[in-house]
């Protein structure tokens, strides 16, 4: 049992469900399709694993059992099926290979055939990527970046943003101490994940100047979750957002209050050669 529960983390996953309940209480129908869409697509499509493993062939009506699990209000249906798949020796790539990117494959046919409902996909997509992120405790060890020693980061202003004056600061103020920044403004989504994708930072500082642009905030952290699930994600908002109400429906690790503030923290961070579990709502 103890193998069994240092396969996931528990917390990630309790955080992940609450944050996309928050979610669908708080977007309108046309945001909550968007970001199931991009979670369909993205898990489907996603290298998951790195190298190429051989995937387990899983009957059908598994699979339909697994999307059942996830398409029930309650999370813990979907938590305790994969607990059960693990209990009877499944790896973590079958649970990638053979699970979640069938389970994702599954509810996007489903859905377009409108044998679901949005509300039992946005059920399904959020349980489905809380589960993924879940078990990134059980990631294999690999060899770090090259730039993972380095103190380097990616900043980036959200898609649809106009202004970009406050990053570029930060990004001047970061490199006058030694910090190599590689800043993207007035990129749109799919450009700036591809980028993610292709540079793999392991820091990612994002500016949200207006709340309007909080919907695309989450689906870009939500892509960049998928992408790179171990990345360390902070957020400089403008004054009048609340990080509270930022911290509970975005999948972030910090909320930056100023630029020496937050060097100060991703160089502790850069210290500590580690993820932090959760670090509040501020940084100081």
């Amino acid at each position: 049992m103890g193998e069994l529960q240092a396969a996931f983390d528990a917390e990630v996953f309790s955080r992940t469900t609450s944050l996309f309940a928050s979610k669908r209480d708080t977007f309108p129908p046309d945001e909550v399709q968007a970001l199931a869409g991009d979670i369909v697509r993205r898990l489907v499509s996603a290298n998951l694993l790195g190298p190429a493993f051989h995937a387990p062939v899983i009957p059908e009506e598994d699979i339909a059992a697994f999307c059942d699990a996830l398409t029930q209000p309650d999370p813990q249906a979907s938590l305790h099926f994969i607990e059960n798949r693990r209990a009877e020796g499944m790896t973590r790539q079958g649970v990638y290979l053979s699970y979640i990117t069938a389970a994702a494959r599954c509810l996007g046919e489903e859905w377009e055939e409108d044998r679901l409902s949005l509300l039992q996909v946005a059920y399904g997509t959020g349980h489905l990527y809380a589960l993924m992120r879940a078990m990134r405790a059980e990631r294999p060890s690999v060899q770090h970046h090259a730039l993972d020693n380095r103190r380097y980061a990616l900043f980036a202003t959200v898609p649809g943003e106009d202004h970009g004056i406050g990053i570029t600061v930060a990004a001047d103020i970061f490199r006058d101490v030694g910090w190599d920044i590689d800043l993207q403004t007035g990129t749109d989504h799919e450009a700036l994940l591809a980028h993610v994708m292709n540079t793999q930072p392991l820091f990612i500082g994002l500016s949200l100047s207006t709340e309007q642009r909080l919907d695309a905030l989450v689906r870009l952290v939500v892509g960049m979750r998928i992408i790179m699930p171990k990345a360390i994600i902070g957020v400089a908002p403008a004054p009048n957002v609340d990080p509270e109400r930022l911290t509970d429906l975005v999948d972030i690790d910090l909320v930056f209050e100023d630029a020496p503030s937050a060097c100060r923290t991703l160089d502790r961070l850069v210290r500590l050669h580690r993820r932090p579990v959760r670090l509040g709502c501020r940084s100081n």
